[in-house]
């Protein structure tokens, strides 16, 4: 004869376990979400670009007698860590070079890894043309593609200067490789007697750690008399981690320059003042940002808000796990109303 309670008692029991082991999958699988969440590799940092000084023509004003603009980066790695101050300079007359005169000072935590300045301007009339980019990387040893620190390589004055009775110097010359870190002064002063005079720092190099790329001086100043002088300089010092920060040690390649400080002043020499930096690098209230950042690449960082919890996961993991076994153990014993064990 069928103990009606005890099979009814059974039947509720097997149900339990069917749902204590679904919980338990269920459980299991958002602890293992959340371990591979916080077990995540760490983000990239964004790479930014520099642009000032491109396709500047003939203002209100009048045609362009003057244009100087000169860029000057730091990028700083230390421990994973990246940070980059940018100051830009420019000077145009008759009008004022987009978005305005002035020197310009902007900090970020993001690496630049493209300068592109001074192409396609200046074509509207002769006058002396004066741009130039400094860049100086300072990378500690422990960074993941610091080495090996390599020359630079360089595509410049090709096609420039020929408009007849004018010089073209450079230095190096010829220098045609393709897909150049630095691409300068490219078919450019080549009215009647234009003047060319176009370097890059013999002692340049670069990093895989931070890809950079260098474009100025392409295309512009091809009125005749037109005097275009660029230059580019990129330095690369690889620092010793334990004292990246403090000394400032170096591998016997180079030394160090002072962090950049976050508080840089920023100077105004024209109309416009440094205050109207909003966002970016020589942004200003009416123009459009100098500094765009590019959603790729760059270099690895630490993990940020998820750093020291990475394993917080699977412990939590594996503490579910125990505490499910310990349930579906009590509940196979199958414990009937009051305290009674079940009969197979």
């Amino acid at each position: 004869m069928t103990n009606s309670g005890v099979s009814t008692h059974s039947t509720i029991g097997l149900r339990i376990r069917r749902l204590a082991v679904g919980g338990l999958l269920v459980v299991s699988g958002a602890f293992a979400v959340v371990g591979v969440t916080l077990s995540a590799g760490p983000a990239s940092a964004a790479n930014l670009a520099v642009a000032q000084c491109n396709n500047i023509g003939p203002s209100a004003e009048g045609a362009t007698t003057v244009m100087t603009c000169a860029v000057t980066v730091v990028n700083t790695i230390i421990g994973g860590a990246t940070s980059s101050t940018v100051t830009v300079v420019r000077n145009c007359l008759l009008g004022p070079c987009p978005p305005g005169n002035g020197t310009f000072t902007s900090s970020s935590t993001d690496l630049v890894t493209s300068v592109n300045q001074c192409n396609g301007s200046d074509n509207d009339a002769a006058h002396p043309i004066v741009c130039t980019v400094t860049i100086t990387n300072n990378i500690s040893n422990d960074t993941a593609g610091a080495q090996p620190v390599s020359a630079a390589t360089v595509n410049q004055c090709v096609g420039s200067a020929g408009g007849g009775g004018g010089t073209l110097s450079c230095n190096p010359f010829p220098a045609t490789t393709t897909s150049a870190t630095i691409t300068q002064c490219n078919g450019s002063a080549n009215g009647g007697g234009g003047t060319a005079a176009c370097t890059v720092a013999a002692a340049s190099t670069v990093s895989p750690a931070i890809p950079l790329t260098v474009n100025q001086c392409n295309g512009t100043g091809n009125p005749g008399g037109t005097v275009l002088t660029c230059k580019t300089s990129i330095t690369t010092n690889i620092t010793v981690a334990a004292t990246a920060s403090a000394s400032a040690s170096v591998s016997p390649t180079g030394s160090v320059a002072p962090p950049p400080s976050s508080t840089a002043s920023s100077t105004a020499s024209s109309t416009a003042s440094p205050t109207a930096v909003v966002s970016g690098v020589g942004a200003s209230t009416s123009g459009a940002p100098q500094v765009s950042v590019v959603p790729s690449g760059g270099v690895q960082t630490g993990g940020g808000s998820t750093s020291g919890f990475r394993h917080t996961g699977l412990l939590l993991l594996g503490a579910a796990l125990l505490l499910a076994a310990a349930a579906i153990t009590i509940l196979r014993r199958g414990l009937a109303p009051g305290g009674a064990r079940l009969r197979r």
